[in-house]
């Protein structure tokens, strides 16, 4: 009895003085957030009024309203400009044109985990920096008959992520796309990840989300009406690296999922000010129990980039067929927000005994500067925020700052299949300076438990990670 207890004395005061040591690293990237914030406020106070910001500010509109006119090419008399923070392109007649975007998105911060952790992921614990997106997509529309996007994320082995095409003179079909493309299912999933409340999904999206597949997608597009959706077919595919590996991967699928959301919004009044969001979704995926490419997994990691382990994880399970549904709440009045999803995904699997696995999420934020969400009503998620006023410390303008909260929760037990239990708790800070630019700060407490396969019985890490986001 007196030998239990000092081991889990020197245990716990093995896990303070490494949770003391993180807490030192991360109030290094406080103290320096907080000295720039300072030093910009007293400089920007001091020259609020003074002829040099004024002069400034007359160079900048001028610079401002100069991109945006842009220039004609040498060849073809073609229009290359900037509008509404994209790179545009259009010929002379301007019934051929493109838009460019990117997106990068750095993130940096340290894990760490308790003993029980570390023995089970021995490469958890300790700092890293990564680019967690570098993308480039390519939006074009030839004669206002065609429209295409393609979209690269180097960040990720070259992925390309969107590459679809739709025919816009019809009706009917101009609410089609062909290609590869998002499955229509999970409010978080459809939100890109430079315009979700905190740094990555939750749990369950993450483990649940039906991703990119090579299919065909038809969305409603009604912002008119109060209820829209959007369903689709899509091969097992996900995402690939070239156009010829898409090919070979057409045809190696190992199943083919078809996925159905509706949303409506019962209340929405002030432009989005107040509004009230519901939705259900549900995806059916086939897959050959008797093809071990086709098995069936769910694992994610801790809500954080900086590790590829996944604190739970099912293993391959085959099985024939997969049903997931997911229904959603989100609500805006004024400058607070509340958003929430349960998911619940049974299997036809007669060798793990037909098992069901859930989850869910829920968070509340709060715009201290006055802002809100905005909200597409075409497609059902929520989109970026432009700060009023934009930041400029010379002019006393800080852009929108943002607190946020979230409980997210995934089981993966059932039956013989172990795959562990997870509970988060995240805090997190933005600091929207523009459309373009974001910090974002999170600390999550993670909690693992009943993984058979590394064996974690009672597991938790503290996390804390920051974000530079600069979208163009």
């Amino acid at each position: 009895m007196i030998h239990m207890l000092n081991q889990r004395c020197k245990k716990s005061a093995t896990d303070r003085r490494r949770f003391m040591g993180t807490q030192s690293r991360f109030s290094i990237l406080v103290i320096v957030f907080l000295s720039w914030f300072l030093i910009l406020s007293a400089g920007g106070l001091a020259l609020a009024d003074s002829p040099q910001t004024k002069s400034m500010d007359s160079y900048y509109k001028a610079m401002s309203e100069r991109v945006e006119t842009g220039v004609r090419g040498p060849i073809g008399n073609w229009h290359y400009y900037l509008k509404d923070g994209y790179f545009r392109i259009d010929s002379r007649k301007e019934n051929i044109k493109f838009s460019i975007n990117g997106q990068i998105l750095v993130d940096g911060g340290d894990i760490d985990p308790d003993d029980e952790l570390q023995n089970a992921f021995p490469d958890l614990d300790g700092s890293n920096i990564l680019f967690r997106k570098l993308s480039v997509s390519t939006y074009g529309n030839f004669y206002d008959t065609v429209d295409f996007k393609v979209g690269f994320d180097f960040a990720n082995t070259k992925d390309i992520q969107d590459i679809w095409i739709r025919y816009l003179k019809n009706p009917f079909l101009k609410k089609v796309k062909f290609g590869n493309q998002k499955e229509p299912f999970s409010l978080e999933y459809l939100t890109s990840i430079s315009r979700v409340t905190f740094m990555e999904r939750a749990l369950p999206t993450a483990a649940f989300g039906s991703g990119r597949n090579i299919g065909i997608r038809y969305d409603s597009l009604n912002p008119d009406r109060r209820i829209n959706w959007g369903a689709g077919g899509f091969l097992n595919t996900g995402s690939f690296s070239t156009v010829g590996e898409g090919a070979d991967q057409i045809s190696e699928a190992n199943g083919f999922d078809v996925t159905a959301r509706v949303f409506g919004l019962p209340v929405y009044d002030e432009n989005g000010k107040k509004m009230l969001h519901l939705g259900l979704g549900y995806s059916y995926g086939s897959r050959d129990e008797d093809d071990l490419d086709s098995s069936i997994q769910f694992r994610t990691r801790p809500e954080s980039r900086l590790t590829d382990d996944t604190l739970v994880d099912t293993g391959p399970i085959p099985g024939n067929r997969r049903d997931t549904v997911n229904a959603e709440l989100a609500m805006v009045f004024g400058p607070w927000s509340f958003q929430g999803q349960g998911y619940y995904v049974s299997l036809d699997a007669d060798a793990a005994g037909d098992p069901d696995f859930w989850g869910y999420y829920a968070f509340l934020s709060y715009f201290i500067t006055g802002e809100h969400r905005n909200y597409n009503r075409s497609i059902g998620v929520f989109t970026g925020i432009e700060p009023q006023p934009s930041f400029h410390p010379m002019k006393g303008e800080w852009g929108a700052w943002e607190l946020a909260l979230r409980h997210s929760y995934i089981d993966l037990n059932d039956g013989i299949i172990k795959g562990g239990k997870e509970s988060n708790f995240t805090v997190g800070f933005n600091w929207i300076h523009n459309r373009n630019v974001r910090l974002m700060f999170n600390y999550i407490h993670a909690y693992v438990k009943d993984r058979a396969s590394p064996l974690v019985e009672n597991g938790r890490a503290h996390i804390f990670q920051a974000r530079f986001q600069f979208i163009w």
